[in-house]
C-alpha cells in the first residue's frame, strides 16, 4: 500500500486492494493447531514416500501412471491413520471453541 503505481494501473488499486482483501472469508479453522505426535511414525512413513517419489514426479521424469502406486504407498505408510486424527482433533477443537 506505500509503493508508488506503475503507469496504466488504476489510480484507487490500494483502495480496490484493501476492499478485496477486507472481504475475504476467514476460515472456521483459524487458530487450530495439529498436533502430530499421536502419528509421528505414520507422519515419517508417509514423509519417506513423499521423499521417494518427489522429485520424479514434479519434474516429469516418472509416468504419471506411478501415481497410483504413489497413492498406494502413501495409504500403506498411515496417511489414513494421519487424516483421521487430524479430523478428530479439529472436531475437538472446534467442539470447544464453539465453531
Amino acid at each position: 500500500f506505500l509503493t508508488d503505481i506503475w503507469e496504466g494501473t488504476d489510480l484507487d488499486i490500494w483502495e480496490q486492494m484493501e476492499a478485496f482483501n477486507n472481504s475475504a472469508i476467514v476460515s472456521p479453522a483459524l487458530g487450530f493447531s495439529f498436533d502430530q505426535s499421536p502419528v509421528k511414525t505414520e507422519i515419517a512413513a508417509v514423509t519417506n514416500v513423499e521423499n521417494q517419489y518427489r522429485t520424479g514426479l514434479e519434474t516429469g521424469t516418472l509416468d504419471p501412471a506411478v501415481l497410483e502406486e504413489f497413492n498406494k504407498a502413501v495409504k500403506a505408510a498411515g496417511l489414513d491413520k494421519i487424516i483421521a486424527e487430524k479430523q478428530k482433533q479439529l472436531d475437538e477443537w472446534a467442539a470447544a471453541n464453539g465453531k
